[in-house]
């Protein structure tokens, strides 16, 4: 063995065993920079673009369909709320047309008492039995909302009064001097309005 090979067997054994060599790294002058291109660039922009004008669109749609969910609901509640006043008015005045139609008979019995209580050979018996049916039939009224007019004395009002007759008086002139036949109202509704004589 020569002296030349004996100097690299000698410079091998003296590396520790569990020793690795490590590969050359490349120095940071041998990096090249990324090269961007301009195209790619302008592709991301157009898609930025784009992403901004679709959420625009869908921040628009979002807005309309809210605007139509709120009149929407506030539709329905009106409607609702009608609903309901309808519903009110139609159990509050569902008798309506029954006592207009009762009133007449009424009238009769009124007209019927005050000629008995004229006559003098009617007995006090008849009388008050003529009076306590009156009261009844005024109070069953009175359940139903139902409450009589009083016009003598009260200015003349064209939405209670139906004026038939004028007279001279000394009462202020429209003022409600006679009561020709009773008005009723029922609830705020007025059922008929009395027939009255008006001041001239």
């Amino acid at each position: 063995m020569t002296e030349q090979k004996k100097e690299e067997h000698k410079s091998k054994e003296a590396k520790p065993a569990g020793e690795k060599q490590t590969a050359e790294k490349p120095s940071a002058d041998k990096i090249e920079p990324q090269k961007i291109k301009v195209e790619d660039l302008k592709t991301q922009e157009s898609k930025n673009a784009a992403d901004d004008k679709k959420t625009a669109e869908l921040t628009e749609k979002l807005k309309t369909a809210e605007d139509k969910y709120l009149r929407l609901y506030a539709e329905f509640d009106n409607f609702r709320k009608r609903t309901e006043a309808e519903k009110t008015d139609h159990a509050k005045y569902a008798a309506g047309q029954f006592i207009e139609a009762v009133l007449p008979v009424l009238d009769s019995f009124e007209r019927s008492q005050k000629a008995l209580d004229a006559d003098a050979a009617a007995s006090d018996e008849v009388k008050k039995g003529f009076a306590l049916i009156h009261r009844q039939l005024e109070d069953i009224l009175q359940k139903f909302g139902v409450t009589k007019m009083t016009a003598v004395g009260q200015p003349f009002d064209p939405r209670f009064h139906e004026a038939v007759m004028q007279k001279e008086s000394d009462s202020a002139a429209q003022t409600v001097l006679e009561e020709l036949q009773t008005g009723y109202v029922l609830y705020d509704k007025v059922l008929r309005p009395a027939m009255v004589v008006v001041a001239k």
